[in-house]
């Protein structure tokens, strides 16, 4: 599988650009109105097979891997894991739409918000957003788009923490917030 995976991405590297070699005619378009390639649970490729299973879920899993997890843990990886490529591949490849199911670990006393999907990932959140800066840097001409949801195990103040990150990282590259999504083209944040 690893000799598939580096294969594939060499295969894509060469779509880390596309949007810019889009035709004129397009850059006008309302972004909603184009189909963009995107990729589902983004962050999957780090998952830590170490992690306990995610409080989101069901009681009854937590339990049953706690008595049994040389059996459910092997499962639930297999489960969970939806992407092989890192979050900077990804965007080589073309992806422009990253689903982040944002989490953050019970007992864990640092403001560190990492990903989910079903378990934890060994990414932090703050340092993929400094990634995705740096491939953006190199890509000035690209958008791309942060979906984030779930936020699981977010309070109030961990929420502006995240918020507060996304601000200091992207600062002038995200959307501005008076332009109506139903208008913003790929012209108008370039």
């Amino acid at each position: 599988m690893e000799a598939t995976s580096k294969r594939s991405i060499h295969l894509c590297h060469e779509n880390g650009d596309w949007m810019s070699q889009l035709p004129e005619n397009l850059w006008d378009v309302p972004l909603h109105y184009l189909s963009l390639p995107g990729s589902h649970d983004t962050m999957t490729y780090c998952l830590d097979k170490n992690s306990d299973i995610s409080v989101n879920e069901s009681k009854l899993l937590q339990v049953i891997d706690k008595c049994m997890p040389w059996i459910i843990h092997p499962i639930i990886m297999k489960w969970s894991i939806t992407q092989v490529l890192n979050v900077s591949e990804q965007l080589d490849a073309g992806i422009r739409y990253l689903d982040f199911r944002i989490a953050h670990k019970p007992n864990d006393s640092s403001v560190n918000l990492y990903f989910v999907h079903m378990v934890y990932t060994t990414a932090v959140v703050e340092d993929i957003l400094w990634e995705i800066l740096k491939w953006l840097q190199a890509h000035p001409q690209e958008v791309v788009i942060l979906a984030c949801r779930n936020f699981v195990g977010l309070t109030k103040e961990l929420h502006h923490h995240l918020i507060s990150c996304i601000k200091k990282i992207f600062h002038s590259k995200l959307c501005p917030k008076d332009v109506s999504a139903d208008i913003i083209s790929f012209r108008m944040i370039q």
